[in-house]
């Protein structure tokens, strides 16, 4: 399928996936001004499906799509066919799918953590539930087909499960023979026998990708003695320690044949809730985006400034009709509400455009004149009192009024029921964007100018602390040196007195001399220099000398290289557990890989990197591997402040 080109009333902007169960499209949906509404398409051509008949199990469930209102469920606006493809859109999710976040944490070599593993079946299991408790057309709706590839994980760390309206049809395919390896692992024994949906389907499915996303291991085909062992030697794929008790209790309930199983989704999750809560894990869906953004960093920087620029993208001529039947109007959903007895219908379904709907806003418009012109004859009848009324233009006669009507060409009723969602929907985006943009932008200046106060505030401290250490001055000389021959004479005899005023007259009289020449000329410049006044040291300031500048103080998660006097290098605090590469244990050999870790001030491994030789059979991977799981605690300085330094770690691989 070509980008860009038109898709029924959608227009595709962009190829997200191909997977076994067919092609997913950013696309816009098409009207008179434009591209009204960004939706999330997927479209059912996988490999070996049959689309006519998967439609025609699902062409009337639009009520389902519309009956669906969850934070954890797809939110549905669109379910039809083009050509022989039948297709669902829902609100655009920024994001991946489960099984391309599955995939990308493989290759990444960044396992899962257990608890954003739990976090994502729990809301998987949310998202089903809340179907459960929902009724269309007197039914409980059930899934029946959930797979990683109708999961949602947006980038703020929300779950969102799709596929509830194809769902029944993607099980008569399977059931008929149609089936992917990639989807199998996922879907209970009962789906391939054809036999009916039952309360516990899910639940298999629930254990299947519970167990994926804790072991990073898909789940193998069932042996013969079932998958009880297999739960019991598996190990969490981020901490290398064998699975929790309680939860492989959950898993053995769970991938059992139905019978034995949990027994329906409900109950799956209450159970799940409760393990969460007694293990003290501490899900968010922070941390899920985060970890999302670190596994997708730049696909969605690149997805945003696309979405950008396809704001800005003109239509250059209306798109095309659909090239089928319009989908046919779905029967009412009804929703029983036994406790207060009141009963709530919606009538869900495509819009009909023909030819009946035309005349029927036809005879609504002249019926709204008749009744116009009954009124206003009424209330000339009845409503007139003695005051004067005000000035009321005379109504056209109904009959006038009719053959008005008639007679004009017939002009569209208003903005259709999508049209009009779809401009609230828009209106609702744009405020949402806006109020972000304003949040995010307050919350920058913010934190600049907290930083701001933090800078200066060490700039205070650290002069404070220098002027503090700073040694006092030495004491100023006032005398000039003589020169070498005379101060060497001058030492050995003791210093005359500073002349006072009382006895500057007496200093004023010469003292007898010796007679040599030598001497008296020594002791003439000596009196020469005793005469004139001396600057007293107090008002003797010294020449300004150049300081050498402070050095930089080390601030928080400052890159410091190791060895930096004053600095304690990170240690590391968790247990460095590699996995030994099964090809090394089948060839019973041993390796040591040097791995450099960039630790940061939280102590976290965020870069890890082969310092030495390649040590080969998978030595190496696994070594980076553990490295990045990896937990230290981090540098300091001696006042307490958190660094980021390298340091070294040596990987051991011993056989047993």
């Amino acid at each position: 399928m070509n980008i860009p080109e038109e898709f029924g009333k959608y227009l595709l902007l962009k190829k997200l996936t191909e997977d076994p169960l067919g092609e997913t499209f950013r696309a816009g949906k098409a009207g008179r001004q434009g591209i009204e509404q960004v939706v999330l398409l997927r479209v059912f051509n996988g490999r070996g499906m049959d689309g006519e008949k998967l439609w025609q199990k699902v062409e009337g469930r639009a009520a389902v799509q519309q009956a669906l209102r969850s934070p954890n469920i797809g939110s549905g606006v669109d379910l039809g066919k083009v050509r022989s493809y039948p297709y669902t859109a829902y609100d655009y999710i920024s994001g991946k799918s489960l099984a391309a976040l599955l995939t990308q944490a493989a290759k990444q070599f960044s396992p899962i953590p257990t608890d954003h593993a739990l976090l994502i079946a729990e809301r998987i299991s949310l998202a089903l539930a809340a179907a459960y408790e929902t009724r269309a057309q007197d039914e409980r709706i059930q899934h029946g087909f959930v797979v990683p590839h109708l999961v949602m994980i947006s980038n703020e760390g929300e779950t969102r499960l799709l596929g509830f309206e194809v769902a029944p049809g993607l099980r008569a395919l399977a059931a008929a023979g149609w089936s992917d390896a990639e989807l199998r692992p996922y879907l209970a024994p009962e789906v391939f026998e054809g036999a009916a949906i039952g309360k516990s389907d899910d639940v298999y499915s629930l254990g299947a990708i519970l167990f994926e996303l804790l072991t990073g291991e898909r789940l193998p085909a069932a042996p013969a003695g079932g998958y009880g062992a297999l739960i019991d030697g598996a190990m969490l794929s981020n901490e290398g320690t064998p699975l929790p008790p309680a939860i492989v209790g959950l898993l053995k309930k769970s991938l059992v044949p139905r019978d034995q199983r949990i027994a329906d989704v409900v109950t799956w999750h209450k159970t799940l809730s409760k393990l969460m809560i007694d293990g003290q894990f501490s899900p968010t869906t922070f941390n899920l985006a985060f970890f999302m953004h670190n596994l997708f960093r730049d696909e969605i920087e690149r997805e945003s400034q696309e979405m950008q620029a396809e704001k800005k993208l003109e239509l250059t001529h209306k798109p095309a009709a659909p090239a089928t039947v319009p989908v046919p109007v779905a029967a009412p959903v009804v929703d029983m509400r036994e406790k207060t007895g009141v009963r709530q219908t919606t009538l869900a379904g495509a819009q009909v455009v023909s030819e009946a709907s035309s005349k029927k806003g036809l005879f609504i418009g002249i019926a709204a004149a008749a009744l116009v012109a009954v009124g206003i004859g009424a209330y000339f009848v009845l409503g007139r009192s003695s005051d004067a009324p005000p000035a009321i233009e005379a109504p056209v006669p109904a009959a006038a009024a009719t053959t008005q009507q008639a007679s004009m060409p017939v002009q569209p009723a208003g903005p259709t029921q999508e049209e009009l969602q779809a401009q609230i929907q828009a209106m609702l985006d744009t405020r949402s964007q806006e109020m972000e943009a304003k949040l995010k932008s307050q919350y920058d200046d913010r934190l600049k100018q907290l930083q701001q106060q933090l800078e200066d505030t060490r700039k205070r401290e650290s002069q404070a602390r220098v002027q503090e250490q700073r040694p006092a001055p030495a004491p100023v000389q006032t005398q000039e040196p003589a020169p070498a021959t005379v101060e060497t004479k001058a030492a050995a005899k003791p210093p005359e007195p500073v002349p006072t005023p009382a006895t500057s007259t007496a200093a004023s009289v010469p003292a007898p001399q010796p007679s040599s020449p030598a001497a008296g000329t020594t002791a003439e410049k000596e009196k020469v220099a005793a005469s004139e006044p001396e600057p007293a040291p107090a008002f003797q300031a010294p020449a300004p000398q150049p300081q050498a500048p402070a050095p930089r103080q080390i601030q928080y998660g400052d890159l410091v290289p190791l060895g930096t006097p004053g600095v304690t290098a990170p240690k590391l605090s968790s247990r460095l557990d590699p996995r030994y590469p099964a090809a090394a244990v089948r060839m019973n050999k041993s390796a040591e890989v040097v791995i450099k870790v960039l630790v940061d001030e939280r102590g976290r491994v965020v870069d890890a990197q082969r310092s030495g030789p390649k040590a080969g059979l998978g030595f190496d991977e696994a070594a980076l591997d553990a490295a990045r799981r990896a937990s230290f605690n981090p540098a300091t300085t001696k006042d307490g402040t958190r660094v980021k330094m390298w340091a070294t770690l040596r990987v051991t691989f011993k056989p047993n």
